[in-house]
């Protein structure tokens, strides 16, 4: 699928059908969340697959949002720590911007092979970590059901026009 047309198809969906995705797509998704550029390479975020129907369950529960994703085949939940990422002059740290650019890849890969997600963003984040046996010194920044839409979705249509939100050399 050509790259503007993975953008446009891109959309968040909140009910999937039971069937597990195949592993090859799986592993391709993963492959370009693993290329995404970091803070000089750091390369700090990590992966957790969640396949098995219980901790998929557990997850789900987690997360909250009454029947959303409760027939979703499993989860990716993407985690990182501050030590693997940069700070700035200024103090800032630099690992939620790590953490996003990467999981958007992973994101826009799912799509292009075809696969829903949904990027949550609310959760219990101890929860989340008692489940998967996290590290405390990592956070799970971001999780998404992976898996084949319900019902498909037209392309992206109600955004604001370029000329309402770009500006050229001051606001």
């Amino acid at each position: 699928m050509d790259f503007y047309d993975v953008v446009k198809k891109r959309r968040s969906f909140r009910i999937y059908k039971p069937e597990m995705p195949e592993m090859e797509k799986i592993e391709r998704i993963l492959e370009a969340a693993r290329l995404a550029p970091t803070w000089a390479n750091m390369q700090g975020v990590h992966y957790i697959i969640v396949q098995d129907s219980e901790k998929v369950k557990n997850i789900w529960s987690a997360v909250g949002q009454r029947k959303k994703f409760a027939e979703a085949p499993m989860f990716i939940v993407g985690i990182i720590t501050e030590k693997r990422s940069g700070t700035n002059s200024n103090g800032q740290k630099y690992y939620p911007v790590d953490f996003g650019i990467c999981f958007e890849h992973l994101i826009l890969a799912a799509t292009a092979e075809g696969l829903a997600t949904c990027w949550i963003g609310w959760f219990n984040e101890d929860k989340v970590k008692k489940i998967l046996e996290i590290p405390e010194e990592y956070r799970v920044m971001g999780l998404t059901p992976l898996g084949f839409p319900v019902k498909e979705k037209s392309e992206v249509k109600d955004r604001k026009p370029l000329e309402e939100i770009v500006h050229y050399e001051k606001f």
